[in-house]
C-alpha cells in the first residue's frame, strides 16, 4: 500500500493526507474571508451544539429519574 499523497483530480480541496495536513483547504470557495461567509457555517455548528446540550439534560434527567426510582423502591422494600 502506498503512503504517498495523491492529489484529487478536481478542484476540491485536499483535506486529508497520510500525515493529516490541511495544505489546500478552502482554496475552491471564492471570497471566503468576505463578511458574512461564515454565518451559514456558524448557524448550523450552533444548532448541533444545542441539540448536543438537549441530549445531555435529558440523559441525565433519565439517570436521575433512575435514581430516584431505586430509591423509592428501597424505601418501600423497608
Amino acid at each position: 500500500m502506498s503512503t504517498k499523497n495523491q492529489q484529487p483530480s478536481s478542484n476540491t480541496p485536499n483535506v486529508w493526507s497520510s500525515r493529516l495536513e490541511l495544505n489546500s483547504l478552502g482554496t475552491d470557495l471564492p471570497n471566503s474571508h468576505a463578511p458574512g461567509a461564515e454565518e451559514p457555517r456558524r448557524a448550523r455548528s450552533s444548532k448541533i451544539e444545542k441539540e448536543i446540550i438537549s441530549a445531555v439534560v435529558v440523559l441525565y434527567a433519565g439517570i436521575i429519574a433512575c435514581f430516584a426510582g431505586l430509591h423509592i423502591y428501597g424505601l418501600t422494600l423497608g
